[in-house]
């Protein structure tokens, strides 16, 4: 970690200023580019899948994601969506619990799930929610240049 990236780390511990939050899906993504996007934005991901055991694609499993990046990342069910993408409308499993863990954590954090645009999934109402509590939330659209 940068000297920059320690300094601020220090000041968000004590609340001097606010941790970014930034949100993304990984559809279409290199998986290889993640952990350097993390480096990049100084971030824990936080995984807001119900259950995160994609198919086939062993590299965004759960298990495969806590090995690879360690203490950079957490699963937070609780800002899971119940339902599944066909049945229409995202039903948050219990969005207040959600958005109190993943604030207290302080830290800069991406929040991910594997739908490529924020307009068609839940991590839109995560967003609102965050922004309605004074958070500011961007989303990466690119993993390859995300600012």
């Amino acid at each position: 970690m940068s000297f920059l990236a320690n300094v601020l780390a220090e000041k968000s511990k004590r609340g001097l200023i606010a941790p970014c939050i930034y949100t993304t899906g990984f559809a279409g993504e290199d998986f290889t580019l993640l952990p350097d996007l993390l480096d990049f934005l100084d971030a824990v991901l936080i995984d807001v899948r119900f259950a995160p055991t994609t198919g086939k694609q062993v590299q965004w499993r759960k298990d495969y994601l806590r090995l690879l990046l360690k203490d950079r990342y957490l699963h937070v069910p609780h800002l899971g969506n119940r339902l599944s993408k066909e049945s229409g409308v995202p039903s948050i499993q219990n969005l207040s619990l959600g958005i109190k863990i993943i604030t207290e954590l302080r830290a800069n954090l991406l929040l991910m799930c594997e739908c490529p645009g924020i307009n068609e999934c839940h991590r839109l109402i995560i967003s609102q929610n965050l922004k309605k509590q004074g958070f500011d939330t961007e989303e990466i659209f690119d993993w390859s240049s995300p600012h």
